[in-house]
Formats: structure tokens, sequence, C-alpha cells
């Protein structure tokens, strides 16, 4: 079959659809022909690309300094149109200010790296996919990883939705790291330096130190989430209202677990609060709960021994709605569905994100990481698919270009560990009534937790907290006469000039506990087959 003589306007044609890859391969064997060197006309075309996506997106149409809209064009520079405005005298172009300022990549190239990003490629495999499928010659893995980190930045810094309805709020803890610094400063110390942990090492003193990045994180009925690091060890309340109040909009309940910070929230709010101790599993289970219920005897067994509890204060119950029955208040909790249960699978996922598929990361790049993370989440629910496609990621680029969200790559590799954290009076603190604790209850593993409620360690605080029936335990226990009779303060009062007080307290924190051992320990533990 003879061969059809192709005609120049075929192959223009042929040309004009290729896309931008294969032109540039095109353009590259032609010039390695002809010996002729054609990468300044690349640019040329790379930027007049941009250009007109950016003009028609009405990104820089007016002054980014006055937002003024009396500009005139002023020359071009590097192939770049210049403006300036008439009224401020700025000078800027289409890029300035967004994350494509003096960028030398095709736009295709900038999708597919964002593709590649939320996809969850590793530095690697997208180095190798940008060399071998996008002729990114001389690329290395240091660029690469400032492209995702740029991109991952602005996806965390694009603004967090408001929360309605049932919210659940609770912190979940991430390994303090100092993952890529050659030098390691010890977060419980004095000492200029820590060593590098290998393999699987326990904190020293748990949650409520700097050894843990304390992330929050709460979720709504619809499924929307706002996740925030807000410190390195304890939670203040203070901490919280700042960077959660403003997410919050007619909240109808807050669920929490029994941390102090969120009832001092609800409090200020006056917002209904339900609380549901970690250890609840735990407590009805201790007092005769059958967890599988199958016959209707169980089933009356276990609503009364609910019923029970609830009277005691030592369950769930709802706070700022007045005193009520357990009929009541069983008939809220479940029209409502008020529980931990989304945000303890949010946990699972950030959890899974950080350490499986991001394999840890620097705490200094965190926020980052984790304002990524609530970003996907929160796109999923409102397009009801995860973005995976090509198509997702450039309508995802496109809102980063209209958002103008950036970071240099001096301001990446500038970036320091700036959270709060305690002071070093409260850790020395910690450090003293951490190594009183173990002694008391013979426990070398025992470690405060989030809900001890020591954020001041402040004894007739936590005394207060405790319901009734555990005062009046104690009270029996140290031949108080008359307690029942006492007003709340005068028996706390009179159970804090006890002697031992201090073993009383450590024992009444480790009956607390929904496992007397960490599972960061227990981790360990198995890891070195001391743990079945």
């Amino acid at each position: 079959m003879a061969k059809k003589n192709l005609m120049l306007e075929d192959v223009v044609a042929f040309v004009e659809q290729l896309p931008y890859v294969k032109f540039k391969h095109i353009v590259e064997c032609y010039s390695k022909a002809q010996n002729s060197d054609f990468s300044d006309t690349l640019n040329q075309l790379t930027v007049s690309n941009f250009e007109q996506r950016l003009e028609r997106l009405a990104i820089n149409s007016f002054c980014p300094r006055c937002s003024s809209e009396n500009i005139v064009r002023n020359g071009r520079k590097n192939n770049i149109q210049q403006f300036k405005c008439k009224d401020c005298k700025r000078r800027f172009t289409r890029f300035t200010d967004t994350i494509l300022e003096k960028t030398r990549w095709h736009w295709d190239i900038w999708i597919k790296v964002l593709e590649m990003t939320i996809n969850n490629y590793s530095i690697t495999d997208m180095m190798n996919v940008l060399i071998k499928d996008y002729g990114c010659d001389g690329i290395n893995y240091k660029t690469v990883w400032l492209w995702r980190m740029k991109l991952i930045h602005a996806l965390a810094d694009m603004p967090m939705p408001n929360l309605t309805g049932v919210v659940q709020v609770d912190e979940t803890f991430i390994r303090e790291s100092q993952k890529g610094s050659r030098k390691l400063s010890s977060m419980i110390g004095n000492h200029v330096e820590r060593k590098a942990r290998y393999g699987r090492q326990p904190s020293h003193y748990g949650v409520m130190g700097a050894e843990f990045a304390t992330v929050v994180t709460a979720i709504d009925n619809r499924g929307y989430c706002v996740c925030k690091v807000a410190s390195l060890g304890k939670l203040s309340p203070e901490l919280f209202f700042d960077l959660f109040d403003e997410h919050f909009d007619n909240i109808a309940y807050l669920c929490s677990d029994a941390n102090s910070v969120y009832e001092d929230y609800c409090q200020l709010r006056n917002t209904p609060h339900y609380v549901r101790p970690s250890n609840f599993l735990k407590i009805i289970g201790n007092h005769g709960y059958i967890i599988q219920a199958t016959d209707d005897f169980e089933k009356k067994t276990n609503k009364k021994v609910l019923e029970h509890l609830y009277y005691e204060g030592i369950t769930d119950k709802i706070n700022n709605r007045g005193e009520m029955l357990f009929d009541k208040f069983n008939e809220i909790k479940y029209q409502n569905g008020l529980s931990l249960g989304r945000v303890n699978e949010l946990h699972n996922e950030i959890k899974q994100y950080i350490y499986r598929d991001m394999t840890n990361v620097s705490t200094k790049y965190l926020q980052d990481y984790i304002g990524y993370f609530t970003y996907i989440h929160n796109w999923r629910i409102t397009n009801g698919h995860y973005p995976t496609s090509l198509t997702d990621a450039e309508a995802i680029f496109i809102e980063i270009l209209k958002a103008k969200k950036n970071l240099t790559s001096s301001e990446v590799r500038q970036k320091r560990l700036e959270l709060p954290k305690p002071s070093s009076r409260y850790l020395e603190v910690l450090k003293v009534e951490t190594e009183k604790a173990r002694h008391a209850i013979a426990n070398p593993y025992f470690k405060f937790n989030e809900e001890d409620g020591v954020l001041s360690f402040n004894k007739r605080e936590y005394l207060l907290d405790l319901p009734k029936t555990r005062l009046y335990a104690i009270a029996k226990e140290c031949h108080i006469p008359r307690y029942k009779k006492l007003a709340l303060w005068s028996l706390v009062s009179l159970i804090l000039k006890q002697k031992n007080i201090q073993d009383i307290l450590y024992q009444q924190l480790a009956k607390d506990r929904n496992q007397l051992i960490d599972e960061e320990d227990l981790e360990v533990m198995r890891s070195s087959g001391y743990v079945l």
C-alpha cells in the first residue's frame, strides 16, 4: 500500500493537538537534528501559556497591593508581561504572589506533580516520572521535595470550614520528630542536644510533656473537619479557644472525652457538652455491662447498669443542659448520635497518613501535613470522592492560584519549630510527680495523660472534679466521720489534710486508667518480643 504524502497543513494540525510533553520531544529531536537550540523558544511558549491561563482566570487583573483596577501594561521583561498600577505605582506580573512565580515548568507538569502529591507518590517515584515521562532532565530529589512541599503548604493554608450541629472534638498525639536535622534538640531538659532514636523507643513522660505534638481535631455530623497542631505537650483552654472558636458555628452539642479544656470552653460559650470518658467501656464492664447482649434479660440488665452509673456520675453525661433523668439523657444521646466515633476514626486516618504514607514527618512541618490532610478530607466530603485524577488535580491547582497561596524555597529551608510548649518549671514538676506516682502505685511505666486533670497539678481542682461517689469512697477509706453530710468543699478540704493524700490521688489516677501501661510502651514490648 502506497504511503500517503503528508501536506504541511496536516503536519501543523497534528502538532497543534499534541500535549506539551510530546511537542517538546519533537522540538528537541528537531533541535538535535539541525544542531540548533530552541530552549529559549520553549521557555517563551511556557510563559505565554501560563499568561493566557492566568488571564482567563482573572489572576492579578487588579493591583495586588491596593486592589485598584487602574493598571496599564509596562513592557516585557524576560518574556513576561509587566503591569503598573497608576494609583500606587506598584509593578507586577500575572505571576506575582502566586505559586507560579519564577517557575520554569509547564502547566501540564505542575498538574502532574500535584496529581502525584495527592496520590501519595514517594519523592523517588515522582522524580522518575518527571524524568522519564516529562523530560525533566537534571531534576533532583531535593528539588522535587521542595516542589511537593510548596503544594502541600498551599493546600494546608487554605481556609478551613465552619463546623455546625453535633461536633466531636479530641486530641491525638504525634511523637516529636526532627527528621532531616543534623543537630537534635532535647524537648524535656536543658541539654542542647539529644541522641537520635533508633527503632521503637517510648517517651519518658508521655503526652503532657514536650515529647509529643498535640493535634486537636474536630469533626461535625456532615463529615467536615478542622485539624490543627496546637502545641508540644499539654493543651491549654486559652489555646483551644484561640484555634477553634472561629470554626464553631451554632453548635448543638460538643462531644469530647473528660479533658477539662473542653469543659471550660463549653461553660464559657454555654454550649451543651456531651462527655464520654476514655475508659467508658472499662467502667461499664466492671459493673456488669454485657457488651454483646442477646436476650431481653441481658438488655434490661445493661440498662439498669447504665442508669445506676449515670446517677452515680461516673459514666457519660451531658453538661450545661441542667439536671435530667436517665431516660431523657438516653433519648437525647441516641436521637443526636452523641459519641466519639467519628473523631476516633479521624485520628486513625491521621496517624496512618503521617506514619505510613509519609513515613513520619519533621514536627516543624507537621502543621503543613495536617492542614493538607484536612483539605483533602474536606474536599472528599464536598465532592463525594477523593481527588485522584488529573482533572481533580487541575481543579485544585486553579483553587490554589485564585487563593494566591505561595511558599518560597528559602522559607521552606528556614522553617523552625515554633509551637507553644510547657514551661521549664512545669516540666520539672511533671518529672517529679511522675516519679512519685510510679513509686506509689508500683508501676514504672506510669505517665500522666490529658484526662488526669493535671494541667497545673492542683490537688483541690482534681478532687472537686471527681464524682461524689468517688469522694465518699476516699473519705470512707480515710475514716472521715459523717462525710456524707459535709458540703463538697468541706469534704475535699478534709481529704486534703490526710497525711497520705499524695498516695491517695495516685491510686485514684490508676483506677481511672483504661490500661495501666501506655500503648507506646506496649508497642516497644511487642517489638522486643516481651508481649504477645
